[in-house]
């Protein structure tokens, strides 16, 4: 449009009063990028108290870029959208500008380009920011050893098809990143475990995350064991479950092979309990039948001996007198060495009369009153499972004699469903948890050890001042048994 001179200068004289208050930079171009007009923020931006020409503000690399947009400013095609560029000053700074043109005509039909600039320096250096911390996310991502799978949550709490997945996942599943896209956790997490789904999906709702097992079902058809760690995510403004899947293949197999080892350990650890029980029965009846044949035979000659000395042979009678007692006191004592080592009632009348037999020895040799309840009716209980459970008993009265400062001790035998189930309760100072725990408590390591190869547990309850229970618990054959708890 044309403009007269006074139109011309009044315009000119508002625009400058309403432009120099503007917050962005405003200037006036000619084609040759000579400044007509600027305002104050366009001068704080280039620090140029009185411009000359919009090129200049700019170094010799950023001139050939301004120029060239001034040219296209200038022709019919006149962009009307903005344009986002980065340039360097003369100064050597480097500045993100956002440049709006647009232009108008003077009184002379010049044609002048009017530019509105903004700085958006900090903007574009925080989206490039975020572009490398997305790159860097994209990074980790795609490198962690772990198959990572996200997809929505969808009303009523299905779940929507794969949205995102990491190479990890594509190479463990056998798919490409589109295949894998269009299946779902159905399919590739909870094929086998359909029934726990709606479980677990209550689980992630309630707690925000969720940790259970799966198997992955790769292209192949191969399943792969994973620990499956899950959280409830917000992903696109929408709910999401991000499933991580840890492949436990080789866990699995080194708790496999842990597993064997231990049984290992333990059926060489039952084998040398045998080994030692036969040892001690072989040793109680060498004992038993040789020596005390010997000492027999022995007291028999000397009594014989004696009965042939005179009446005045008073001295010789003492010494076969004091030799018979000794002979007695020995076979006294190997018999006592050959019920240690294995008591000739436990082998006949079974573990019952064993049990209250050391019971009754225990109360004579400590003076603490040891009494025992014996309710089992009929079971079969196998010799191992039998010494077993008698060297347990000793060793609960060992340490009741010891350490616990008792003056009773209640002893209750008896059967539930399929258990033989033996229970020491004293009335002691009781015993720390710590110190059952400890590993130096051998005598209870003892104890659980042998319980636990065959099948079976110790459990040891106690608290300062109040005594202490220690209950035996062993897999029996059950005949026809009363439980007493039914």
């Amino acid at each position: 449009m044309q403009l007269n001179n006074n139109k011309y200068h009044n315009l000119q004289f508002y625009l400058s009063k309403l432009f120099n208050e503007f917050i962005e930079a405003v200037c006036v171009l000619d084609h040759q990028g000579l400044i007509i007009y600027s305002n104050k923020t366009y001068s704080n931006i280039f620090n140029d108290a009185e411009p000359i020409n919009f090129i200049s503000n700019f170094s010799f690399e950023s001139q050939k870029q301004i120029l060239q947009f001034l040219n296209n400013s200038f022709t019919e095609n006149i962009p009307t959208h903005s344009i986002e560029k980065e340039l360097e000053l003369k100064n050597g700074e480097l500045l993100w500008l956002e440049l709006l043109p647009s232009f108008f005509f003077n009184d002379k039909n010049q044609k002048l380009l009017l530019l509105i600039l903004r700085d958006i320096t900090s903007k574009k250096r925080c989206e490039l920011q975020l572009l490398k911390s997305e790159d860097q996310y994209r990074s980790i991502f795609n490198q962690t050893n772990d198959a990572i799978c996200i997809c929505y949550l969808n009303y009523g709490n299905s779940l929507s098809n794969f949205i995102e997945i990491n190479e990890t996942a594509c190479r463990v599943l056998e798919y490409t990143k589109e295949e894998l896209i269009e299946q779902n956790p159905y399919s590739v997490i909870f094929n086998k475990y359909e029934g726990e789904f709606v479980k677990i999906i209550d689980i992630i709702l309630s707690e925000g995350h969720a940790i259970f097992d799966a198997v992955q079902l790769t292209k192949s058809g191969k399943y792969i064991p994973a620990e499956v760690n899950s959280h409830l995510i917000i992903y696109n403004d929408k709910p999401a479950v991000l499933f991580v899947l840890r492949d436990v293949t080789q866990r699995e197999e080194a708790e496999r092979k842990i597993r064997e080892s231990g049984e290992r350990l333990r059926n060489l650890a039952l084998h040398l309990q045998n080994i030692r029980e036969e040892e001690r029965t072989l040793i109680a009846r060498e004992i038993h039948d040789e020596l005390g044949q010997m000492l027999t035979f022995l007291k028999i000659q000397i009594t014989l001996i004696g009965k042939k000395l005179n009446e005045n042979q008073h001295l010789l009678k003492e010494k076969v007198d004091s030799s018979l007692k000794m002979i007695d006191d020995s076979i006294n004592s190997i018999q006592r060495i050959a019920e240690k080592l294995r008591p000739n009632v436990l082998d006949e009348l079974g573990i019952e009369a064993a049990i209250d037999w050391q019971a009754k020895e225990f109360s004579e040799h400590t003076g603490i009153i040891c009494t025992c309840e014996c309710s089992v009716g009929e079971f079969s209980l196998d010799k191992e499972k039998s010494t077993a459970l008698f060297r347990i008993f000793q060793e609960a009265l060992t340490n009741v004699a010891r350490h616990a400062n008792a003056n009773k001790v209640l002893v209750n035998l008896n059967t539930y469903k399929n258990q033989l189930i033996l229970e020491i309760k004293d009335n002691g100072k009781g015993i720390t948890q710590n110190q059952v725990n400890n590993p130096k408590s051998l005598g209870i390591l003892g104890m659980k050890e042998r319980a636990m190869l065959l099948g079976g547990t110790v459990n040891i309850k106690s608290s300062m001042n109040s005594g202490t229970t220690v209950r035996v618990e062993l897999p029996i054959i059950n005949k026809n048994v009363t439980n007493l708890y039914d």
